[in-house]
């Protein structure tokens, strides 16, 4: 260990266990040169709110006790100077360090540390434990704590604790910590194992809490960076906290590509949707052109919002190519304009519906036209394969779109004798088409023309 190094340990009340909505109450501050400690910090804090009855039970701080004590503000001058340039320790380190980080951020002060976590080191240095708190691990090693869930009293007892990892740390495993750091920015039910595994590669991750339970999906051009990013920054709302502290495994998939990392990652959403994804209802079709006959049998088009129910001929991102599209329609095929209904959201009465239908055109002429307009829109449905590189040297990734729908996805190996696009698609590469996959593979294949193989209609196959 290296000499010049000094360490803070340190150990905090709260009003609560999040750093977003609340405040410490107290804290206390070890600092140790690796051999002893050489200084000594604690004070009572004015959270200037209230603290809940089950924290003052817990610790026993209540709010007289606070009353005439400092605010952090108060104190943030003192407390930002003794543990600059110090090595921040802590048993589950995380939980401290974000409080502090917020607390001196709002008194104007920006800090950041290298940090150390108790728990961490004991489970790696003393492994075989059930439990690693540290009322259990000090119970373990007779270590005794004088005022349990006051800020000295924890502090003295980690100090404790970390005298008796570094007598036994013959691994070397602290300077190893301390050199690369990342092992103690992870969730503490995380095991550094599970990151070092990740690949540097495009795909997706996928953590997992303590029962399996998948909670969250991710995509990523870079797994291991991107998975690192999440337990960065200064986000210290409850909604955070609890998504880090549930993550105790972390499975991936490679894709090749970014397009096949984003398709995989918003089928597998749609799986299983996970408590911690957004949902993806935001990226659907808002508008659609329908088709119904009326009470006289006449065909008519409309463009409407989406309705799961209604069978819908094409679908729109937007109003305004929604109805550019109708149209078109009808000028392409002189549609009679009584029966083409743009979208506007301005209501119409009944009268102005009534339709004169002896001004009209004959029913079967008119039904005619229709099935005209009907048979472009079939015949224009886009096939086409896009055709990207794969996993591995070997491998090609391919993405299916089939009539205007993304039909299948999937990897490959040998490309080079194929006509029928069936040959290639394995069942269980097909997928659910939603509008938002379909979009950005129409995106990707306008960028990246080369890649795209049409496909001949399927009457030319024969």
């Amino acid at each position: 260990m290296n000499k010049q190094k000094h360490f803070a340990v340190v150990d905090i009340e709260t009003t609560g266990n999040h750093a977003s909505g609340n405040r410490i109450t107290e804290i206390a501050i070890l600092i140790h040169n690796g051999k002893k400690v050489v200084e000594e910090y604690q004070t009572l804090i004015n959270p200037t709110c209230a603290i809940p009855l089950a924290i003052q039970t817990l610790t026993g701080i209540t709010p007289e006790m606070v009353e005439d004590a400092p605010t952090f503000d108060d104190v943030a001058e003192d407390i930002y100077h003794l543990l600059q340039g110090k090595i921040f320790i802590a048993h589950n380190v995380n939980f401290d360090y974000t409080f502090l980080v917020k607390e001196l951020k709002q008194a104007g002060y920006d800090w950041q540390a290298p940090k150390l976590c108790t728990v961490r080191l004991s489970r790696k240095i003393f492994p075989g434990h059930k439990s690693y708190s540290l009322g259990n691990i000090c119970k373990q090693f007779d270590i005794p704590i004088a005022a349990r869930h006051r800020a000295m009293g924890d502090a003295a007892a980690t100090v404790t604790l970390f005298d008796l990892l570094l007598k036994n740390d013959a691994g070397g495993y602290i300077a190893e910590s301390l050199h690369k750091n990342t092992e103690h920015r992870l969730p503490t039910h995380l095991q550094i194992e599970q990151f070092v595994r990740l690949p540097e590669t495009a795909g997706i991750y996928i953590f997992r809490d303590k029962k399996g339970k998948i909670i969250y999906i991710g995509k990523a051009i870079n797994i291991k960076k991107r998975v690192l990013s999440h337990f960065s920054g200064s986000n210290s709302s409850l909604k955070r906290q609890q998504f880090i502290n549930d993550i105790c495994t972390i499975d991936f998939e490679e894709s090749g590509t970014e397009l096949m990392a984003l398709l995989m990652e918003c089928q597998l959403i749609k799986k299983h949707w996970p408590i911690h994804n957004r949902a993806l209802k935001q990226y659907e079709p808002k508008y659609a052109l329908i088709h119904y006959q009326d009470i006289r049998g006449y065909d008519r088009l409309a463009i409407s919002k989406v309705n799961q129910q209604t069978t819908s001929l094409r679908y729109f991102e937007s109003v305004g190519e929604a109805n550019l599209f109708l149209s078109k329609l009808m000028a392409d095929f002189k549609l009679t304009p009584a029966f083409c209904t743009f979208y506007s959201p301005a209501t119409q009465t009944r009268e102005d519906r009534k339709i004169n239908y002896s001004e009209l055109p004959e029913l079967s002429a008119y039904s005619e036209v229709m099935q005209n307009v009907f048979t472009y829109l079939r015949e224009n449905n886009r096939s086409f394969l896009f055709i990207d590189r794969g996993r591995k040297e070997d491998e090609h990734s391919y993405i299916y779109y089939k009539d205007h729908k993304l039909y299948a996805f999937g990897f490959v190996e040998g490309l080079d004798e194929w006509y029928h696009a069936e040959d290639i698609v394995s069942y269980r590469d097909k997928c659910i088409s939603n509008f938002y996959m379909q979009q950005m593979l129409l995106q990707y294949a306008e960028r990246y023309p080369e890649k795209v193989h049409v496909l001949p209609k399927v009457s030319e196959f024969s």
